[in-house]
């Protein structure tokens, strides 16, 4: 039987969202390069020509996430709102996306946190930090206009903020890696520490005390609850 031939970004797609639900639905460990072959019907060249290993894969999933999520965070941009609310509604977004790509963070919590991948995971944040560089910093712009923001450098605060929000993922994440940890506790955590990002945020913009609220506790707890659940721990 012939095999069918089709247009690179078509095939790339294909093993893309086939390692997906491998990935999610068997787990990263226990995926092989040939079930995705298998599946696909195609040839182990054809695989190889557009990925080198099951690591690769991840980091491109990982690609193709945030470059989604970044795409409709700037479409917070053109909203007629003052920029506290553009904040605000950015980093509520954002936690949202994550809840709709749940499967990819899963595997990313199970795997970018061992230590053999460190630099992976230092990687994927600076490639987060450039992604969304000069959306943050169009907001600190319009709101130092606005008089709502007293930071001297927007683009400097931007660049603190996002490196901020990199050490609050990072922590959150590995708080949920812990292993019997009620949900509870893990929430209560996490509320704790996101409302000290929000004081530190104001801050560095020099932001009215309290204007900053990006926790909801709606989201964060559906979080919480769905990655426990789907990392064997529901305690």
């Amino acid at each position: 039987m012939s095999r069918v031939v089709k247009r690179p970004e078509v095939r790339k797609r294909e093993i893309l969202d086939t390692a997906r639900q491998f990935f999610f639905h068997k787990g990263y460990d226990e995926t092989s390069i040939q079930d995705i072959i298998d599946t696909l019907s195609i040839a182990k060249g054809t695989f190889y020509h557009y990925f080198s290993s099951k690591i690769e894969l991840l980091d491109e999933l990982t690609e193709r996430m945030t470059s989604e999520i970044s795409a409709s965070l700037r479409q917070v941009l053109d909203s007629p709102t003052n920029a506290i609310d553009k904040f605000n509604a950015v980093i509520r977004m954002a936690t949202a996306l994550k809840l709709a790509n749940i499967d990819v963070l899963l595997v990313l919590l199970r795997v970018m946190f061992r230590d053999e991948n460190a630099i992976i995971r230092e990687k994927m944040y600076r490639r987060i930090v450039e992604k969304n560089r000069e959306l943050f910093s169009a907001i600190m712009r319009q709101g130092v206009e606005e008089g709502l923001f007293r930071t001297p450098d927007p683009e400097d605060a931007a660049e603190i903020i996002l490196e901020l929000g990199k050490a609050l993922n990072e922590r959150v994440s590995r708080l949920l890696l812990v292993k019997d940890k009620r949900v509870q506790e893990l929430i209560r955590m996490i509320k704790k520490r996101t409302e000290l990002y929000e004081r530190v945020i104001e801050w560095v913009l020099g932001a009215a005390e309290g204007s900053i609220r990006v926790y909801l506790a709606h989201d964060f707890e559906n979080m919480v609850r769905l990655m426990k659940k789907n990392l064997g721990d529901q305690s």
